[in-house]
C-alpha cells in the first residue's frame, strides 16, 4: 500500500457516483426514451419550461418536436393543430384561422409562448407565438 492508503496504480480515481447508472440506461432504454432524454435536455439549455412542470393558466416558453399536424375543419372555422412533445409531455398548439404555416411540419423542432390552458383535460395554447428551430 501506498503512503497515502491507496492502493499503487489506482490513481485513486473513481467513476462519478451515477456514471454506472447512466450507462446501463442507455444501453437499455428504448430509442423512444434516448429521443425524449435529448429534447428535455436541449429544453432545458434553452431556458425553456418543461411541459410537465408548466401550471395551468400561466405563460410559458417551451420548445420540443412537433408529432402530429392537422387541419381542423370542423363548419366554417378552420385551424391548424399542433402535438407538441418535448419529451416530458405533450401540448396540443392550435392556431385559428390558419390552414397552414410556411415551414411547419411533423419532425419540426419549435420554440412557443403563450398561455397554457386545459380543454376536455388536454393542455392547450391557443395562437402561440412560435419560432421554427434548425432539424
Amino acid at each position: 500500500m501506498a503512503a497515502s492508503g491507496k492502493a499503487p496504480g489506482t490513481g485513486g480515481s473513481r467513476p462519478r457516483p451515477g456514471v454506472l447508472r447512466r450507462v446501463l440506461y442507455r444501453f437499455a432504454a428504448s430509442n423512444d426514451d434516448l429521443a425524449d432524454d435529448e429534447l428535455r435536455k436541449e429544453a432545458l439549455d434553452a431556458g425553456a419550461s418543461t411541459i410537465a412542470d408548466a401550471q395551468s393558466r400561466t405563460r410559458v416558453h417551451i420548445q420540443g418536436r412537433i408529432e402530429v399536424l392537422t387541419l381542423n375543419p370542423k363548419g366554417t372555422n378552420r385551424w391548424l393543430e399542433a402535438e407538441l412533445n418535448d419529451g416530458t409531455g405533450s401540448v396540443h398548439l392550435v392556431w385559428m384561422g390558419r390552414r397552414r404555416i410556411p415551414g411547419l411540419r411533423a419532425g419540426r423542432r419549435l420554440a412557443v409562448d403563450g398561455l397554457i390552458a386545459v380543454n376536455d383535460g388536454q393542455r392547450v395554447i391557443y395562437n402561440p407565438k412560435y419560432q421554427l428551430l434548425s432539424d
